[in-house]
């Protein structure tokens, strides 16, 4: 048998994942059968924690391994492998790879053996033979998609935090950009602390432009300055307890790519992972910026919608509110810099201004001093209606002074 068509390290980790978490049965169950694990060893081994899992509400290492011993079927070095492997993440994608190449297992043994005296056997009695072999082989396959109807999607709303502030939706990704400078460190910051404040709940940040003492100053600045004149916000000591669920990485923690590209594969880093399962406990997740964490090309319109689908995969399976900053380009009207599909992969976009851009340029206004403007760019979860307005101004600074002839020199900045 062709090795390619096996992976055993990822049935090793699916296995693993499944024994420390009973609950994982459930999402694969329907979409794996014992014989499509590669290895005799692991098909006992998912047919046993199968069985003990009809029986019992827990299972753990200890359990099975008497189990398989009972059963005569355990094999000290493949079950130590089995239990010394990290536990996978994305179960149901696993799950379908090992479906996968069970199938082309399948498929290759079914050619294999159609193929012996060809030449003797009738031509349509063997495409009669093989159309019917093949419909079993497809048969196999109808649970990979989960097909559903009306009647079995349940009816809720789009919840989102900071609502009344600036929304943003749970279980997605939301993009935030602006030029060079403009203030978005000190806006994800603002929301950041004003989320806790509302909430107690926990938030994750890595400003990896940012060094860590700086973060704090700034905190300091918009807690006693900016938000102690907001009804919604009880805490101005950077110290307070509250502030232990503001959790953050800076520039000293160098960011790394999400997904690994080189000339002709891709690779999700293991570090993505490690990530992922780190903020388990976290609500609201802020990325800044969007390029220290892409890997790839960031004119290349797959590779921006593949790195945008993983971390809407990551909000919509785990329930979290996910910013990501990204930079716009230099021209006076602004737009995001890079590929498109930063922004079609997404359902909510706001862009942060110092002045409002659509107007002619001898018409332009600057927001007030210590202000920024917060126009939506694109809206497919209805914002507007929510803020009753296309854009708004939020205070970033406690107060700002500028020069109109310094804001004409550097106008094209923006």
């Amino acid at each position: 048998m062709n090795d390619i068509l096996a992976n055993i390290d990822i049935e090793r980790g699916l296995l693993n994942a499944i024994l420390f978490d009973g609950t994982i049965f459930n999402k694969i169950q329907n979409l794996i059968n014992t014989d499509d694990f590669f290895l005799h060893f692991h098909q006992y081994v998912y047919e046993t924690i199968k069985e003990l899992l009809k029986e019992k509400d827990f299972i753990d290492e200890f359990i099975l391994k008497d189990e398989l011993i009972k059963r005569k079927k355990f094999n000290e070095e493949l079950f130590l492998e089995i239990i010394s492997t990290t536990p996978i993440e994305n179960i149901e994608e696993y799950a379908k790879i090992i479906k996968e190449l069970a199938l082309k297992r399948r498929l290759e043994t079914l050619l294999k053996k159609n193929s012996l005296n060809i030449a003797k056997r009738d031509t349509f009695e063997l495409i009669e033979a093989l159309k019917k072999e093949l419909e079993n082989l497809e048969k196999d396959n109808t649970n990979t998609f989960k097909l559903k109807t009306f009647s079995n999607v349940e009816n809720k709303d789009i919840e989102f935090i900071l609502k009344d502030f600036l929304p943003i939706p749970k279980k997605a990704v939301t993009l935030l950009s602006a030029k060079g400078g403009a203030g978005k460190s000190w806006l994800v910051l603002q929301l950041a602390l004003k989320y806790i404040n509302q909430t107690g709940k926990k938030v994750f940040a890595w400003l990896s432009e940012d060094p860590d003492f700086a973060t704090k100053k700034r905190a300091e600045k918009i807690l006693n300055e900016i938000l102690i004149n907001h009804n919604d916000t009880k805490y101005f000591n950077i110290n307070h307890p509250i502030y232990e669920n503001f959790q953050y990485l800076g520039s000293e923690t160098r960011p790394f790519h999400f997904i690994e590209y080189d000339y002709k594969n891709k690779k999700i880093n293991p570090l993505f992972y490690k990530l992922k399962h780190t903020l388990k406990d976290f609500d609201f997740i802020i990325l800044d910026p969007l390029i220290a964490f892409f890997g790839g090309d960031e004119n290349n319109n797959s590779q921006a919608r593949e790195f945008m689908n993983l971390l809407t995969e990551w909000a919509d399976k785990e329930d979290k509110a996910i910013l990501v900053v990204h930079h716009n380009n230099k021209s006076i009207k602004g737009g995001i810099r890079g590929a498109s599909a930063f922004v079609d992969a997404v359902r909510l976009q706001y862009e942060l201004s110092l002045y409002d851009k659509d107007k002619d340029n001898d018409d332009m206004e600057l927001a007030p001093p210590g202000y920024r403007i917060i126009k939506i760019q694109k809206d497919n979860w209805g914002v507007e209606k929510i803020l009753e307005k296309k854009e708004t101004l939020i205070q970033i600074f406690k107060d700002e002074l500028y020069k109109e002839v310094y804001f004409k020199e550097k106008k094209d900045e923006y």
